[in-house]
Order: C-alpha cells, then structure tokens, then sequence
C-alpha cells in the first residue's frame, strides 16, 4: 500500500478531482497518521475518525472562516457569513438552540406529512413504473419537507422548483464552489424578505417564525435572511443526496431488506444510520486554528497546527476509517455500533440531525412498498459535479408494483 500511495497525488486538488471514488486516496492519507499537511491548499487534510472527532470537539478549530468564500461576491459572501454554522461561542450555541427548540417540537409531528410527500412522489411514478430517484423522488420528498418546517407554502409546486434551483446554488457557494449563477441568491434572498414581511403579519408555528421572534439572536432581517437560506439548502442536501445514492445499496439486496423491513419495521432504522455512513451526505468541513495546537495523541509524531492555518476534516474518509469500523467499504445493513459523523460532530454537529433521520426512516419504510426495484436499464446515475457536497444530480430505477 505504501509503495502504491507514493504514486498518489496526495493533495486536495487530487482529491476533487476523484471525488466520485476517493477511497484509494484516504487510504494513503491515513497511512500519515490521517494528519497530512498539503502544500498546494496550504492546509491540513484529516482522514481519521479519531482526529476528525478530537478537532471537531475542539473550540480553539473555529467554524468561522473568512476565507471559505473567498472566491464568491461581496454579496453572496455576506449572506453566507451571517449563516449560524459559521458562528462560533455563545452566538453559534445561542443561533442553534432557537433552530433545536423549534425541530424538537416538529419532529412529533413531521412523520405523517413526509409520509405522505414520498407517498405523492412514488403515486406519480406508477403508472410509468420507472422514476429518476434524484429528481422524482429524493427531491421532492426532501423539499416539501423542509419547507414545511421553515412556513414556506407548498401549493405553488412551480416556485417551490424555482426556490430549489436558486437553493442549490447557495448551498454550492457555501461548500466553496463557486460555478453557478450568482443572480441565484439575489432571487433566493429576495423571496426570503418578501416571506419575512408576509410572516411578520401572521406570525404562525414554524421555523421562519422563530427566527423572526428571536430579536436578540437575529436582530436584522439580513440575519434571518442568511439562516432561512441555509436551512433551506442544508435540510435538503442530506436526504437527497442519501436517499438518490444510497438506492443504489439497497436494490443489491432489495427483496432481502423489503421482507426484513415488513418483519421488523424497527430494521429501518439501522439501515438509514448504515446509508449516512457509506454516503456521507457532505464529504468535508473546515475549520481554523485560533491558536498553536499541538496533535499527538494516537500518532506517531506530534504535530503542530499553526494559529490561522486550514484544517478539512474529512467526514466521509472518517466514516470509512477501518480502526472504527470492520469492512468500511461493505454496506453492512446491520452495523452496530455505528459511530458515524455524517452529521459532523462536537458543539456544530447538524441541529437537523433528528428530523433528517426521521425523514429518511419514514421515505424508507415508503419506498420498501415498491417491488422489484432495479437500475433502469441502459441507463446509469449522472454525478453533481460539486465535490464537497457530491451525489447523483440523476438515478433513473424501474420497478414492478407499488403497494
């Protein structure tokens, strides 16, 4: 192996470049102590879980990052500093607990609506018995859902479409990819404020709501503004890109898992934690050193990651790491114990960490309702050409009946 990653270019840039099939890369970037620094990013790539759980649980790594966006406008910079996963202290822990108390509540109540969302996706696919399992299905269902969480109306299906196009494109430029249309998020952001306005004349039981009423937290509209945009893009990212990819771990066994999972409903549950493990919904997250720190636990040679420097710590390298868990690379529907960090780790892990499992249990449990569910032949999945966020932007699947 080592003589093999000699030949490897171990840098980020390589990384992005193989982004659809990483694996060989983390491979060699663990055999240096998962810490290795890359002179072309100037930056440190983390590949272990150990270290990635140990600098994510670290309040000296900031989220904060000025540079993160740093080939975006002016304008779109601002709207992705004020988002809270780019807060740190009391300001990121007191931005978190308004979205916390909100989710907390909904989350009682969100499991019939998503329900019936993947239900209406699947209906709509019958009668052609074949569906794109990105556009058709994960779309959808993650859309209608977190826009109900947020108070945005779901009748004008058409806007909705609308608002996640321009949604895509913020969640790119936050992520650090910077190719899409920028006018994107001045139509994304102008909706928002239009929202707010109609909201603040009828104050209702949603997350917008919340956030409007947290004067403290969020005292200017742009604030508000900044953090609907986010959740709107990351509460959509995580089960689209997990539910459009992680079909095609289950159509290796599909009859196997449908006939478990009528068995055993609770099942769906350790299959959903098994796909946010081998699909990783974002690849990667930065952090910056506040100060010098000193990293030696578990290494072979201390390192020292210097006051200002760049840590990418690499959650899907992490949930693949074989100290952690047997046969990384097998989808193991059974896994347990299953310490993944999908959902990131420490005092940012993702506050929407309860809904999306939820959401992803209960598009499960609807989708196991379709028989014979296979890759549409002559066909194959298309990727995102992001290489943080990833995933299939196409899945084309066919099945034989829908219960």
């Amino acid at each position: 192996m080592q003589q093999r990653a000699g030949k490897l270019k171990l840098n980020l840039l390589s990384l992005r470049r193989h982004y659809t099939n990483p694996h060989e890369h983390y491979n060699a970037l663990r055999a240096q102590d998962g810490l290795y620094f890359d002179e072309t990013s100037q930056s440190w790539l983390v590949t272990s879980h150990k270290l990635a759980t140990a600098i994510l649980d670290d309040k000296r790594f900031l989220s904060g990052l000025s540079s993160l966006a740093s080939g975006a406008a002016p304008a779109q910079m601002a709207a992705v500093s004020k988002q809270m996963v780019f807060m740190d202290g009391d300001a990121h822990h007191d931005a978190q607990n308004v979205m916390l108390r909100r989710l907390a509540h909904q989350v009682k109540q969100m499991p019939d609506d998503i329900r019936r969302f993947a239900r209406e996706a699947l209906l709509s696919a019958q009668a052609a018995r074949e569906m794109d399992a990105v556009s058709e299905f994960a779309s959808p269902v993650s859309l209608f859902t977190i826009a109900h969480v947020l108070g945005i109306p779901v009748d004008d299906r058409e806007l909705l479409r609308k608002l996640e196009v321009w949604s895509d494109t913020f969640g790119d430029v936050t992520s650090g990819y910077f190719r899409g249309d920028m006018n994107d998020i001045k139509y994304l952001e102008s909706y928002f404020h239009k929202l707010i306005q109609d909201k603040r004349k009828n104050i209702t039981n949603d997350l917008l709501s919340d956030f409007i009423a947290a004067k403290d937290i969020f005292p200017e509209e742009e604030d508000i503004v900044a953090n609907c945009m986010m959740v709107f893009a990351a509460g959509r990212i995580t089960t689209k890109k997990l539910l459009g990819n992680g079909i095609d771990w289950l159509m290796q066994h599909w009859g196997v898992f449908q006939a478990e999972v009528r068995k055993e409903p609770r099942f769906v549950k350790t299959l959903g934690e098994e796909l946010l493990r081998i699909t990783t919904p974002t690849r990667y997250l930065i952090r910056e050193a506040a100060e010098d720190i000193e990293l030696a636990e578990g290494m072979s040679a201390k390192q020292v990651v210097r006051r200002g420097q760049k840590v990418m710590v690499f959650l899907e390298a992490a949930n693949y790491d074989p100290h952690v868990f047997a046969q990384p690379m097998e989808f193991d529907a059974h896994r347990r114990p299953n310490k993944h960090i999908a959902f990131g780790y420490g005092p940012h892990q993702c506050p929407g960490a309860t809904l999306a499992r939820i959401e992803i249990q209960v598009a499960l449990e609807e989708l196991f309702a379709v028989s014979d569910l296979r890759a549409k032949p002559g066909s194959s999945p298309v990727w995102n050409s992001n290489p943080n966020l990833g995933g299939y932007s196409a899945n084309p699947v066919t099945f034989s009946t829908l219960s």
